[in-house]
């Protein structure tokens, strides 16, 4: 069984320093063929709140700062030891690969030539929004200053569908998910998210989207992610049950892993790929067959990383 995580900041607990080698050695035994790995674009203006203990904005951003915090953050993981894998079929059960990707556009700085950079580098997935409202659009746990995606948005996507970018539309808000919807030409991603659960104790993290934000993703032919880091309550068992609550809603063909370890309750359940054969495990016992697991687990992905490359 092949597993690709679809969002990781694997070896990096503290996103700072050199990639813990002993974490990425763990990605073969687990049967893990990849692992994307993101560089945060605005960690440099993000702090955790000590009340909510969530993260927010902590300062305005300098130009070029978030490109030269990109810069660096890839090239940790360039020098992590591991295999880039740039294209899908270098996706291998055997021999395990780090896919690059960014977290956030707030690079930008109003040029869309650098997504050009990043794809030249090897950058196959970015996402357009974290905790800052940036330039392309608007995100969950802030109050909307754009309505929307925008325009420099909008010609973001169109730049990354021609670049062969996936499009990761985690963070952004549900009008910018629409906005999205309406400019890709390619099925985008939802890298790490659940759904809304009101009334249960994880259930309404601003994080989590509606059934519509969902519906939008997979009307591309897009994959969401399930994602464990936020579910005090449930921890490992409730990544399992979000999982299946997102196949029930969008279908078997739009779901997949998305740790986003080591963070919060991952540091603890998932600080690495040990539990990821467990994953797949678990959705076998809840009754799906070996081919749906394999979709949950890979296969989903893969095929939207084919339809990004398709064509170039």
């Amino acid at each position: 069984m092949m597993i690709v995580d679809m969002h990781t900041h694997a070896g990096r607990p503290g996103r700072s320093g050199p990639v813990d080698r002993a974490v990425l050695a763990t990605m073969r035994p687990a049967g893990v063929a990849a692992a994307v790995v993101s560089a945060i674009a605005d960690l440099p203006l993000i702090r955790r709140n000590p009340v909510t203990r969530r993260l927010e904005q902590a300062g305005e951003p300098v130009p070029g700062q978030c490109w030269a915090h990109v810069d660096g953050h890839l090239a940790v993981y360039e020098d992590a030891g591991m295999r880039i894998a740039r294209e899908p079929d270098e996706i291998r059960a055997d021999d395990p690969a780090l896919v690059l990707a960014v977290e956030g556009c707030d690079f930008l700085d109003g040029d869309l030539d650098r997504l050009d950079r990043l794809a030249a580098r090897g950058v196959r997935s970015v996402q357009l929004t974290h905790y800052l409202v940036n330039e392309t659009g608007d995100i969950q746990t802030a109050p909307p200053v754009h309505g929307g995606l925008t325009s420099i948005g909008a010609a973001a996507v169109r730049r990354m569908n021609a670049a062969g970018i996936m499009v990761d539309v985690a963070h952004c808000s549900e009008a910018t998910v629409a906005g999205v919807v309406d400019a890709t030409t390619r099925p985008i991603l939802c890298t790490h998210s659940n759904l809304l659960e009101p009334g249960h104790p994880d259930g309404e993290h601003p994080r989590f989207i509606s059934l519509d934000y969902a519906k939008m993703v997979a009307g591309t032919g897009g994959v969401i992610g399930a994602w464990i880091a936020t579910l005090q309550h449930e921890k490992f068992d409730g990544l399992v049950r979000h999982a299946l609550r997102l196949i029930e809603a969008v279908g078997i063909d739009h779901v997949g892993l998305g740790t986003d370890l080591p963070s919060n309750v991952a540091a603890e359940e998932m600080p690495d790929f040990r539990r990821h054969p467990e994953f797949a495990a678990r959705l076998r016992a809840a009754g799906l067959s070996e081919e749906e697991v394999g979709k949950v687990c890979a296969g989903n992905w893969l095929r939207v990383f084919r339809a990004a490359r398709a064509g170039l």
